[in-house]
């Protein structure tokens, strides 16, 4: 099969990002129910041009605030901790949202405050209009200044450096402009890394494994923000898009990451929080392990796009949390996937997965696969709400839900909750490999 942008278009895939189940939990306590107070930095029918800095306000418990914006452009966001900004703040410093970036008309942004007692949500619409200044023609226009030269080594500046890219304040270190990174070591005196909207950084970030501070990489843009990988695939951890064998907090959020040399992301001791990211592979289909998601114990991944050419989400290293995000099924390469031998634990919490079968051939795994090992073995889904849905792309034909692989042996997939005829195993949904035995699909609590 040629590949081109095998299916959905960004529109497309958007839309259906966008159709993840929101799970409500009934309410425990009024006092304890989440409530939006206020939403401020945009009023109800202004039109932007510019920077808005939005903050939902909020009472009651809340866990974490959901921003879905909807138009021409959208964006999703999500926030655990207050403020509540859209696209988020580093300590008093708040991004905001460039309404000079996206592109122009109405707009509907909808909030949502989400809590163990249940949520509350809000909307505000508006519209993005681009003004231009009349040059004053009684004034010389000035010079174009010279924009910053890349520089030429991939080494991290150093602390204090005066370097325009990255320029670094008070620990934020900002990319300005694209270049080559290399294998790029990420000083332990940086709190966050931020890659600007129309930037590509060539290469893959490294993190110490002795770091004990929690870092975030963000993208300004998350289809324009970009790191790719500079150079041919191979079996090497330390070329993952981002690496790490740190035991941190790590945060990877709104931006795109394109074919890297080896896995999008292997941080397989922290904790992950992985939102509103691009995962995407359009090189030639089976001939590298571009794998997406790996991360330590209690990760989440939402709001995230992955189209890749070898598993996408690896539930190896712990409890994980799968919400609002969607995933292409191609011919190489599962969604979950369980292990590859007899290793691993961990339960995936799933709130609003689409998975999206992609191949006019066949299928190498299942949606939720087991790809060796021969001790007995169990690993869970938990399904909230509807929680799963499945969905075949235009000219493609539906790939298994469970697969073990050949020669796996005595391994159990549970599923808990969601709905009956989706997900109960039958021959049709089904593979066993060859020299396999003991393997089992149970559901149960569905209905």
């Amino acid at each position: 099969m040629s590949r081109t942008r095998r299916g959905l278009g960004l529109a497309a895939v958007l839309a259906v990002a966008a159709g993840g189940v929101w799970a409500v939990v009934p309410s425990a306590s009024a006092a304890d129910a989440p409530r939006i107070t206020a939403v401020t930095g945009v009023a109800e029918g202004a039109t932007l041009s510019g920077t808005a800095r939005i903050e939902a306000q909020t009472s009651g418990q809340v866990d974490r605030v959901e921003f879905a914006l909807a138009g021409p452009s959208a964006v999703r966001w999500t926030e655990r901790q207050t403020p509540y900004h859209f696209m988020g703040n580093t300590g008093a410093t708040v991004t905001g949202w460039n309404a000079a970036e996206a592109k122009e008309g109405a707009y509907t942004l909808a909030v949502r405050a989400v809590g163990q007692a249940g949520a509350a949500e809000r909307t505000v619409k508006f519209t993005v209009r681009h003004t231009a200044t009349e040059p004053d023609d009684d004034q010389p226009t000035p010079p174009a200044p010279n924009p910053p030269a890349p520089s030429p080594s991939a080494s991290a500046p150093a602390p204090g450096s005066n370097a325009a890219n990255p320029s670094v304040s008070n620990g934020v270190a900002t990319f300005t402009a694209s270049r080559t990174i290399d294998k790029f070591t990420v000083p332990n005196s940086w709190s966050q890394i931020v890659i600007d909207a129309g930037v590509t950084l060539k290469g893959n970030f490294v993190i110490p494994e002795n770091r004990t501070a929690a870092l975030t990489i963000a993208g300004k843009n998350a289809e324009t923000s970009v790191v790719t990988g500079n150079g041919p695939h191979t079996k090497d951890f330390t070329q993952a898009g981002v690496s790490t064998e740190a035991s941190i907090k790590l945060t990877l959020r709104n931006y795109t990451s394109l074919n890297p040399r080896f896995y999008h992301m292997h941080a397989k001791k922290s904790q992950l929080l992985v939102s509103g990211m691009r995962y995407i592979d359009d090189r030639d289909e089976y001939h590298n392990n571009s794998d997406g998601f790996s991360g330590g114990a209690n990760s989440v991944i939402e709001n995230t796009f992955i189209d890749t050419w070898d598993d996408s989400v690896k539930l190896y290293n712990g409890d994980l949390t799968i919400r609002n995000t969607t995933i292409l099924h191609n011919g190489n390469g599962a969604p979950i996937q369980m292990a590859w031998g007899d290793y691993g634990h961990g339960t995936a919490t799933i709130d609003g997965l689409t998975v999206i079968s992609n191949s006019t051939k066949h299928y190498n795994q299942g949606v939720f696969s087991w790809a060796g090992g021969t001790k007995a073995d169990s690993r869970t889904i938990k399904i909230v709400g509807n929680g799963l849905t499945r969905k075949v792309n235009p000219g493609m034909k539906e790939g298994p839900l469970y697969v073990f692989k050949d020669g796996v042996k005595n391994k159990t997939t549970r599923i808990e909750g969601g709905v009956c005829s989706v997900l109960r195993s039958t021959a049709a949904n089904t593979v066993q490999g060859t020299n396999t035995s003991g393997n089992q699909v149970v559901v149960t609590g569905c209905r």
